[in-house]
């Protein structure tokens, strides 16, 4: 299950979250896509809840359209993974 490290501070503003992760010092600032993403995940959604959403509010044409998007979602969920800002059971398979 993915969801946010509980040690990260973040604050919602506009189109912006803002992150930082006060035992790495790490500091990010998220555009309003990953923003996006990060609500999400806030709110406990799946990746693949995620994946869906976003192919539906930026209308994905096609399969190939809702791969990048999953691509995207997963590379910039493994990064703050990564980071430390999430906590995650994540797979690196597709559809996991």
């Amino acid at each position: 299950m993915l969801s946010v490290n509980p040690d990260v501070v973040w604050v919602d503003n506009d189109d912006e979250v803002r992150l930082y992760h006060p035992g790495t010092g790490e500091f990010q600032t998220l555009n309003a896509t990953a923003a996006r993403i990060w609500r999400k995940i806030a709110i406990r959604a799946t990746i693949d809840d995620v994946v869906r959403d976003l192919a539906v509010e930026f209308e994905a044409q096609d399969d190939n359209d809702r791969r990048l998007i999953d691509r995207d979602v997963r590379q910039f969920v493994a990064e703050l993974s990564e980071l430390g800002m999430l906590d995650s059971g994540l797979t690196s398979e597709p559809g996991q």
